[in-house]
C-alpha cells in the first residue's frame, strides 16, 4: 500500500493543489480515518523522499480530512525541513503551531533551530534558542 501510494504521490506535479494531493491519498485510504500515529508514520516517510513543497501539501489534506495538527505531525514536518535546511517552512509550521495553539517542545523547537542554521539563517536560529 505504501509504495504505490509514493509514487503515486511522486508522479502528482510539484505545483499541484492540495485538492489534487488529497484526491491521491484518498484513493489508497478511501474513507477510513487516518489516526494521529498512521498519519506520522506516513508523513515520516513521505517526507524522507520527497522536498518540503509536496510535505506541506500533504500536511495540509490531512488537516482538511480531519485530522489535528499536534505537537507529532508538526515535529515530523520540522524534522523534514530540518533534512531539506527549509528554514521557510519551518517557520511557518511554527507559526501554524502557534496560531493553533500547539505546544511547542524541545523537539519543534530543535528541528526549527537546525533547519535554520543548516539553510544559513543563523540570527533566526538563534532566535530560536533564545524563546526556548
Amino acid at each position: 500500500m505504501w509504495d504505490q501510494l509514493f509514487a503515486d504521490l511522486e508522479n502528482v506535479r510539484e505545483d499541484a493543489t492540495v485538492d489534487l494531493v488529497g484526491t491521491v491519498i484518498d484513493r489508497h485510504f478511501g474513507s477510513t480515518a487516518l489516526d494521529s500515529r498512521t498519519a506520522v508514520t506516513f508523513l515520516d516517510l513521505f517526507a524522507s523522499s520527497t522536498g518540503t513543497t509536496q510535505l506541506v501539501r500533504v500536511l495540509s489534506c490531512l488537516q482538511q480530512r480531519g485530522l489535528e495538527l499536534d505537537v507529532y505531525l508538526a515535529s515530523t514536518a520540522l524534522v523534514a525541513c530540518r533534512r531539506s535546511s527549509d528554514s521557510s517552512t519551518a517557520l511557518d509550521i511554527l507559526q501554524e503551531m502557534t496560531a493553533r495553539h500547539v505546544e511547542l517542545n524541545t523537539i519543534t523547537y530543535g528541528a526549527a533551530v537546525s533547519a535554520c542554521a543548516s539553510g544559513g539563517e543563523w540570527a533566526r536560529a538563534l532566535g530560536l534558542l533564545d524563546k526556548m
